[in-house]
């Protein structure tokens, strides 16, 4: 899979992670990479929901309105 990135990048990649490919597959990423186990995604999207909530102001500034903000609110749920 090393071959899917610019060789530039090559020194930052620690580990590639192959996870099932389904609508999770970026939350399975990242908790298999906190040694939790990819089933524990649900955890990891929870995480970043409480995040995304807890600065709203701070994401909708950044993101330019509310759109793109209701967008990944809205796919946590």
């Amino acid at each position: 899979m090393l071959d899917q990135f610019q060789p530039f990048i090559y020194d930052f990649i620690d580990t590639i992670v192959d996870v099932k490919a389904d609508e999770n597959c970026g939350y399975q990423s990242v908790a298999d990479l906190l040694s939790v186990g990819e089933d524990s995604w649900s955890l990891v999207c929870n995480y970043l929901l409480k995040e995304l909530g807890k600065f709203s102001n701070d994401y909708i500034k950044l993101f330019g309105g509310t759109n793109k903000y209701e967008e990944l609110r809205n796919q946590g749920m």
